[in-house]
Protein backbone atom coordinates (compact mmCIF):
# COMPACT_ATOMS: atom_id res chain seq x y z
CA UNK A 1 0.00 0.00 0.00
CA UNK A 2 3.05 2.36 -0.20
CA UNK A 3 2.08 3.76 -2.87
CA UNK A 4 -2.22 4.78 -2.17
CA UNK A 5 -0.87 6.58 1.00
CA UNK A 6 2.32 8.07 -0.58
CA UNK A 7 -0.13 11.19 -1.24
CA UNK A 8 -1.03 11.86 2.42
CA UNK A 9 2.44 11.04 3.93
CA UNK A 10 3.73 13.91 1.43
CA UNK A 11 1.32 16.86 2.38
CA UNK A 12 1.11 15.69 5.82
CA UNK A 13 5.53 15.99 6.31
CA UNK A 14 6.77 17.24 3.23
CA UNK A 15 8.26 20.87 3.49
CA UNK A 16 9.73 22.73 -0.30
CA UNK A 17 11.62 25.25 2.06
CA UNK A 18 13.66 22.62 3.40
CA UNK A 19 14.25 20.63 0.36
CA UNK A 20 15.21 24.19 -1.23
CA UNK A 21 17.72 24.62 1.98
CA UNK A 22 19.32 21.47 1.65
CA UNK A 23 20.02 22.63 -2.31
CA UNK A 24 21.44 25.37 -1.10
CA UNK A 25 24.31 23.08 0.50
CA UNK A 26 22.43 23.18 4.10
CA UNK A 27 22.73 27.37 3.96
CA UNK A 28 19.94 29.36 4.19
CA UNK A 29 20.22 33.26 3.90
CA UNK A 30 17.19 35.79 3.87
CA UNK A 31 18.09 39.51 5.21
CA UNK A 32 19.75 39.84 8.23
CA UNK A 33 19.39 36.02 8.91
CA UNK A 34 21.54 33.36 8.50
CA UNK A 35 20.43 30.08 9.01
CA UNK A 36 22.82 26.89 8.90
CA UNK A 37 20.81 23.28 8.94
CA UNK A 38 22.69 20.23 10.04
CA UNK A 39 23.56 17.69 6.97
CA UNK A 40 21.66 14.99 9.07
CA UNK A 41 18.48 16.07 10.59
CA UNK A 42 14.91 14.87 11.11
CA UNK A 43 13.44 11.40 10.01
CA UNK A 44 16.07 8.66 10.08
CA UNK A 45 15.05 5.44 7.52
CA UNK A 46 13.43 3.86 11.03
CA UNK A 47 11.12 6.58 12.09
CA UNK A 48 10.00 7.14 8.34
CA UNK A 49 9.40 3.43 7.79
CA UNK A 50 6.92 3.24 10.75
CA UNK A 51 4.90 6.22 10.02
CA UNK A 52 4.48 4.92 6.43
CA UNK A 53 3.68 1.24 7.54
CA UNK A 54 1.22 2.96 10.26
CA UNK A 55 -0.84 4.57 7.23
CA UNK A 56 -0.59 1.53 5.12
CA UNK A 57 -1.60 -0.17 8.19
CA UNK A 58 -5.19 1.92 7.68
CA UNK A 59 -5.31 1.68 4.19
CA UNK A 60 -5.03 -1.92 4.29
CA UNK A 61 -7.40 -3.17 6.53
CA UNK A 62 -10.28 -0.81 6.16
CA UNK A 63 -13.60 -1.22 8.65
CA UNK A 64 -11.48 -2.96 11.24
CA UNK A 65 -10.26 -1.70 14.71
CA UNK A 66 -6.24 -0.50 14.16
CA UNK A 67 -4.46 0.26 17.17
CA UNK A 68 -0.82 1.27 18.76
CA UNK A 69 0.34 -0.35 21.49
CA UNK A 70 2.09 3.58 22.41
CA UNK A 71 3.26 6.72 20.79
CA UNK A 72 5.23 5.08 17.34
CA UNK A 73 7.97 8.00 17.60
CA UNK A 74 8.34 10.24 20.33
CA UNK A 75 6.87 13.43 18.19
CA UNK A 76 3.50 14.92 19.45
CA UNK A 77 2.92 15.97 16.21
CA UNK A 78 3.06 13.07 14.39
CA UNK A 79 1.04 11.04 16.98
CA UNK A 80 -1.79 13.21 17.05
CA UNK A 81 -1.93 12.84 13.11
CA UNK A 82 -1.74 9.06 13.28
CA UNK A 83 -4.85 9.93 15.67
CA UNK A 84 -6.93 11.93 13.30
CA UNK A 85 -6.34 9.70 10.76
CA UNK A 86 -8.17 6.92 12.58
CA UNK A 87 -5.50 5.03 15.02
CA UNK A 88 -6.08 4.68 18.81
CA UNK A 89 -3.00 4.57 21.11
CA UNK A 90 -3.64 1.56 23.86
CA UNK A 91 -1.60 4.27 25.96
CA UNK A 92 -4.12 6.53 25.52
CA UNK A 93 -6.26 7.29 28.79
CA UNK A 94 -9.71 6.57 27.37
CA UNK A 95 -8.31 3.65 25.77
CA UNK A 96 -6.96 1.77 28.80
CA UNK A 97 -8.91 -1.51 29.67
CA UNK A 98 -9.76 -2.88 26.24
CA UNK A 99 -8.37 -6.31 25.20
CA UNK A 100 -8.21 -6.41 21.19
CA UNK A 101 -9.21 -9.59 19.59
CA UNK A 102 -8.57 -11.46 16.21
CA UNK A 103 -10.36 -9.07 14.28
CA UNK A 104 -8.18 -5.82 15.65
CA UNK A 105 -4.92 -4.64 13.69
CA UNK A 106 -1.93 -4.07 16.49
CA UNK A 107 0.99 -1.73 15.60
CA UNK A 108 4.30 -2.18 17.26
CA UNK A 109 6.22 0.93 17.29
CA UNK A 110 9.52 1.81 16.38
CA UNK A 111 10.87 0.57 20.02
CA UNK A 112 9.76 -2.65 19.80
CA UNK A 113 7.45 -4.17 22.96
CA UNK A 114 8.41 -6.38 25.13
CA UNK A 115 8.22 -10.37 24.74
CA UNK A 116 5.94 -10.32 27.05
CA UNK A 117 3.37 -8.24 25.01
CA UNK A 118 4.05 -9.86 22.11
CA UNK A 119 2.90 -13.01 23.44
CA UNK A 120 -0.20 -11.46 24.44
CA UNK A 121 -1.29 -9.93 21.47
CA UNK A 122 -0.50 -13.06 19.22
CA UNK A 123 -2.30 -15.54 21.77
CA UNK A 124 -5.28 -13.44 20.94
CA UNK A 125 -5.17 -13.69 17.38
CA UNK A 126 -4.21 -9.85 16.50
CA UNK A 127 -3.08 -9.20 13.26
CA UNK A 128 0.29 -7.24 13.97
CA UNK A 129 1.90 -4.48 12.25
CA UNK A 130 5.64 -4.73 12.86
CA UNK A 131 7.48 -1.29 12.74
CA UNK A 132 10.52 -2.30 15.07
CA UNK A 133 13.58 -0.18 13.92
CA UNK A 134 15.96 -2.47 12.33
CA UNK A 135 18.63 -1.19 14.74
CA UNK A 136 17.00 -2.15 18.00
CA UNK A 137 16.74 -5.86 16.22
CA UNK A 138 20.28 -5.31 16.24
CA UNK A 139 20.61 -4.60 19.76
CA UNK A 140 18.21 -7.41 21.08
CA UNK A 141 20.18 -10.09 19.01
CA UNK A 142 23.64 -9.54 21.09
CA UNK A 143 20.92 -9.41 24.04
CA UNK A 144 19.37 -12.92 23.62
CA UNK A 145 23.32 -13.95 22.73
CA UNK A 146 24.19 -12.81 25.90
CA UNK A 147 21.34 -14.70 27.79
CA UNK A 148 22.23 -17.89 26.03
CA UNK A 149 25.64 -17.59 26.95
CA UNK A 150 25.41 -17.33 30.41
CA UNK A 151 26.01 -13.37 30.75
CA UNK A 152 24.40 -10.27 32.34
CA UNK A 153 22.82 -7.76 30.20
CA UNK A 154 24.38 -4.65 31.15
CA UNK A 155 22.06 -2.25 28.81
CA UNK A 156 22.82 1.58 28.99
CA UNK A 157 19.49 3.81 28.67
CA UNK A 158 16.58 5.06 30.59
CA UNK A 159 14.71 2.29 32.43
CA UNK A 160 10.96 3.54 31.81
CA UNK A 161 11.69 4.14 27.64
CA UNK A 162 10.06 1.66 25.93
CA UNK A 163 12.97 0.65 24.16
CA UNK A 164 15.20 -0.43 27.19
CA UNK A 165 12.05 -2.18 28.47
CA UNK A 166 11.62 -4.17 25.29
CA UNK A 167 15.58 -4.72 24.82
CA UNK A 168 15.54 -5.96 28.52
CA UNK A 169 12.61 -8.24 27.92
CA UNK A 170 14.83 -10.38 25.41
CA UNK A 171 17.34 -11.70 28.10
CA UNK A 172 14.27 -12.83 30.07
CA UNK A 173 13.56 -15.42 27.19
CA UNK A 174 15.94 -18.02 28.17
CA UNK A 175 16.50 -19.53 31.66
CA UNK A 176 18.70 -17.56 33.72
CA UNK A 177 18.51 -14.37 31.53
CA UNK A 178 19.48 -11.54 33.28
CA UNK A 179 19.70 -7.71 33.02
CA UNK A 180 20.72 -4.41 34.74
CA UNK A 181 19.77 -0.53 33.43
CA UNK A 182 22.37 1.93 34.06
CA UNK A 183 21.40 5.46 33.04
CA UNK A 184 24.54 7.34 33.08
CA UNK A 185 28.19 7.72 34.04
CA UNK A 186 27.22 7.80 37.66
CA UNK A 187 25.43 4.62 38.04
CA UNK A 188 27.77 2.74 35.87
CA UNK A 189 30.47 3.83 38.77
CA UNK A 190 28.35 2.49 41.01
CA UNK A 191 28.15 -0.67 39.34
CA UNK A 192 32.08 -0.85 38.90
CA UNK A 193 32.83 -0.15 42.38
CA UNK A 194 30.86 -3.69 43.05
CA UNK A 195 32.12 -5.46 40.72
CA UNK A 196 36.38 -4.24 41.98
CA UNK A 197 34.98 -4.26 45.41
CA UNK A 198 31.84 -6.26 46.10
CA UNK A 199 29.46 -4.33 48.85
CA UNK A 200 26.18 -4.31 50.48
CA UNK A 201 24.00 -6.66 48.37
CA UNK A 202 21.02 -4.52 50.04
CA UNK A 203 22.07 -1.23 49.32
CA UNK A 204 22.91 -2.17 45.75
CA UNK A 205 18.97 -3.33 45.38
CA UNK A 206 17.40 -0.37 47.15
CA UNK A 207 19.34 1.61 44.26
CA UNK A 208 19.13 -0.36 40.96
CA UNK A 209 16.08 -3.07 42.35
CA UNK A 210 13.54 -1.30 39.89
CA UNK A 211 16.43 -1.43 37.04
CA UNK A 212 16.99 -4.92 37.17
CA UNK A 213 15.88 -8.69 36.14
CA UNK A 214 14.00 -10.24 39.08
CA UNK A 215 15.88 -12.31 41.41
CA UNK A 216 19.37 -10.30 40.74
CA UNK A 217 21.86 -11.48 43.20
CA UNK A 218 25.16 -8.53 42.07
CA UNK A 219 27.42 -11.05 43.91
CA UNK A 220 26.99 -13.35 41.25
CA UNK A 221 24.98 -11.92 38.55
CA UNK A 222 27.75 -9.35 37.80
CA UNK A 223 30.42 -11.91 36.99
CA UNK A 224 29.61 -12.26 33.11
CA UNK A 225 28.48 -9.50 31.43
CA UNK A 226 27.58 -8.17 28.35
CA UNK A 227 26.87 -4.33 27.68
CA UNK A 228 24.29 -2.95 25.12
CA UNK A 229 22.34 0.26 24.65
CA UNK A 230 19.55 2.06 24.25
CA UNK A 231 19.98 3.18 20.62
CA UNK A 232 19.17 6.55 21.03
CA UNK A 233 21.72 7.10 23.66
CA UNK A 234 24.86 9.91 23.80
CA UNK A 235 27.16 7.46 22.10
CA UNK A 236 30.03 9.07 23.46
CA UNK A 237 28.28 8.10 26.77
CA UNK A 238 27.46 4.48 25.78
CA UNK A 239 31.06 3.74 24.82
CA UNK A 240 33.07 5.71 28.15
CA UNK A 241 30.48 2.99 30.02
CA UNK A 242 31.93 0.50 27.97
CA UNK A 243 34.69 0.93 29.22
CA UNK A 244 34.65 1.71 32.18
CA UNK A 245 32.94 -2.06 32.95
CA UNK A 246 35.88 -3.68 30.59
CA UNK A 247 38.03 -1.76 33.04
CA UNK A 248 36.39 -2.89 35.95
CA UNK A 249 36.46 -6.66 34.61
CA UNK A 250 40.38 -6.52 33.74
CA UNK A 251 40.66 -4.75 37.24
CA UNK A 252 38.84 -7.97 39.07
CA UNK A 253 39.54 -11.01 37.04
CA UNK A 254 42.79 -9.94 35.21
CA UNK A 255 43.73 -9.51 31.24
CA UNK A 256 44.04 -13.25 30.67
CA UNK A 257 40.22 -14.12 32.02
CA UNK A 258 38.55 -10.91 30.64
CA UNK A 259 37.42 -12.52 27.53
CA UNK A 260 35.40 -14.78 29.69
CA UNK A 261 33.53 -12.27 31.70
CA UNK A 262 32.94 -9.45 29.88
CA UNK A 263 31.50 -9.06 26.05
CA UNK A 264 30.76 -5.96 24.23
CA UNK A 265 29.08 -4.44 20.55
CA UNK A 266 28.41 -1.39 19.24
CA UNK A 267 25.03 -1.05 19.13
CA UNK A 268 24.77 2.65 18.64
CA UNK A 269 21.98 3.39 15.91
CA UNK A 270 24.09 4.52 12.51
CA UNK A 271 21.61 7.50 12.08
CA UNK A 272 21.48 8.94 15.62
CA UNK A 273 25.38 9.10 15.40
CA UNK A 274 25.25 10.67 12.21
CA UNK A 275 23.31 13.38 13.56
CA UNK A 276 25.26 13.90 16.34
CA UNK A 277 28.38 13.84 14.18
CA UNK A 278 26.55 16.42 11.91
CA UNK A 279 25.87 19.06 14.53
CA UNK A 280 29.50 18.36 15.72
CA UNK A 281 30.54 18.99 12.26
CA UNK A 282 28.34 22.53 11.95
CA UNK A 283 29.68 23.36 15.75
CA UNK A 284 33.16 23.30 13.82
CA UNK A 285 33.12 24.94 10.50
CA UNK A 286 30.59 27.67 12.08
CA UNK A 287 29.84 30.70 14.48
CA UNK A 288 27.12 30.73 15.29
CA UNK A 289 24.90 33.35 17.78
CA UNK A 290 22.88 30.20 18.75
CA UNK A 291 21.48 26.63 17.97
CA UNK A 292 17.85 25.26 18.25
CA UNK A 293 17.13 21.82 18.44
CA UNK A 294 13.79 20.58 17.35
CA UNK A 295 11.86 17.25 18.35
CA UNK A 296 9.82 16.09 21.54
CA UNK A 297 10.83 16.39 24.78
CA UNK A 298 10.31 12.85 25.56
CA UNK A 299 12.99 11.94 22.80
CA UNK A 300 16.07 10.24 23.67
CA UNK A 301 17.91 10.97 20.60
CA UNK A 302 16.68 14.82 20.60
CA UNK A 303 17.84 15.49 24.28
CA UNK A 304 21.41 14.08 23.34
CA UNK A 305 21.30 16.51 20.19
CA UNK A 306 20.73 19.38 22.55
CA UNK A 307 23.51 18.31 24.91
CA UNK A 308 25.81 18.59 22.10
CA UNK A 309 25.21 21.21 21.41
CA UNK A 310 24.32 23.13 24.51
CA UNK A 311 28.36 22.10 24.86
CA UNK A 312 29.08 24.68 22.28
CA UNK A 313 26.89 27.11 21.79
CA UNK A 314 23.84 28.78 23.45
CA UNK A 315 21.08 26.05 23.05
CA UNK A 316 16.92 26.12 22.50
CA UNK A 317 15.50 22.63 22.68
CA UNK A 318 12.12 23.46 21.43
CA UNK A 319 8.98 20.98 20.65
CA UNK A 320 7.34 22.54 18.00
CA UNK A 321 7.48 26.02 15.93
CA UNK A 322 4.57 27.44 18.57
CA UNK A 323 7.54 27.12 20.81
CA UNK A 324 9.47 30.17 19.29
CA UNK A 325 6.34 33.00 20.97
CA UNK A 326 8.10 35.70 19.67
CA UNK A 327 11.35 37.45 18.59
CA UNK A 328 11.46 38.34 22.05
CA UNK A 329 10.24 35.05 24.16
CA UNK A 330 10.94 31.45 23.71
CA UNK A 331 9.33 28.42 25.59
CA UNK A 332 11.93 25.70 25.70
CA UNK A 333 13.18 22.43 27.56
CA UNK A 334 15.89 23.39 30.30
CA UNK A 335 18.59 21.15 29.03
CA UNK A 336 20.52 19.01 31.59
CA UNK A 337 21.98 15.42 31.92
CA UNK A 338 19.44 12.12 32.03
CA UNK A 339 19.54 12.44 35.84
CA UNK A 340 18.72 15.31 36.26
CA UNK A 341 16.44 16.05 33.46
CA UNK A 342 12.66 17.16 32.76
CA UNK A 343 9.71 17.91 30.49
CA UNK A 344 8.84 20.81 32.06
CA UNK A 345 9.43 24.14 29.90
CA UNK A 346 10.82 27.31 30.93
CA UNK A 347 10.58 30.74 28.97
CA UNK A 348 13.41 33.11 27.91
CA UNK A 349 13.05 36.11 26.91
CA UNK A 350 15.70 38.32 24.49
CA UNK A 351 16.43 34.99 23.34
CA UNK A 352 17.05 35.98 19.60
CA UNK A 353 19.04 39.31 19.03
CA UNK A 354 17.07 42.63 17.96
CA UNK A 355 19.57 43.98 15.91
CA UNK A 356 22.52 43.54 13.41
CA UNK A 357 23.45 39.65 11.47
CA UNK A 358 22.03 36.68 13.80
CA UNK A 359 23.66 33.40 12.85
CA UNK A 360 21.27 30.10 13.80
CA UNK A 361 22.75 26.62 13.68
CA UNK A 362 19.65 24.19 13.29
CA UNK A 363 18.77 20.30 13.63
CA UNK A 364 16.30 18.30 14.49
CA UNK A 365 15.91 14.74 16.33
CA UNK A 366 15.09 12.05 14.41
CA UNK A 367 11.11 11.81 15.11
CA UNK A 368 11.04 15.55 14.14
CA UNK A 369 9.51 15.77 10.01
CA UNK A 370 10.45 17.98 7.77
CA UNK A 371 7.24 19.88 8.21
CA UNK A 372 7.86 20.91 11.37
CA UNK A 373 11.82 21.59 10.61
CA UNK A 374 10.23 24.05 7.58
CA UNK A 375 8.10 26.21 9.93
CA UNK A 376 10.50 26.87 12.52
CA UNK A 377 12.55 28.55 9.53
CA UNK A 378 9.43 30.41 8.33
CA UNK A 379 9.07 31.66 11.80
CA UNK A 380 12.62 32.93 12.14
CA UNK A 381 12.14 34.40 8.85
CA UNK A 382 9.40 36.10 10.37
CA UNK A 383 10.85 37.15 13.94
CA UNK A 384 14.15 38.88 11.86
CA UNK A 385 11.92 40.87 9.20
CA UNK A 386 13.54 38.74 6.64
Amino acid sequence: MKEAVAGELAAAYHSALVDKVRASDFRHDRGRLTIHLAREFGFCYGVDRAVDYAYQAVARFPGRRVFLTGEIIHNPHVNDRLRASGIRFLSDPDERGIEPGPDDVIILPAFGITVEDMLKFSERGCTLVDTTCGSVLNVWKNVVRYAQDGFTAVIHGKVKHEETRATASQALKYPGGRYLVVLDRGEAAAVCEYIRHGGDRGSFLARFGGASSPGFNPDTDLARIGCANQTTMLMSESLEIGEMFREAMRDRYGETDLASHFRAFDTICSATQERQDAVEALLDAETVDLMIVVGGYNSSNTCNLARICAARARTFHVADPGCLISADRIRHRPIGPPSTASAAETITEHWLPAEGRVVIGLTAGASTPNNIVGQVIETLERFTGA
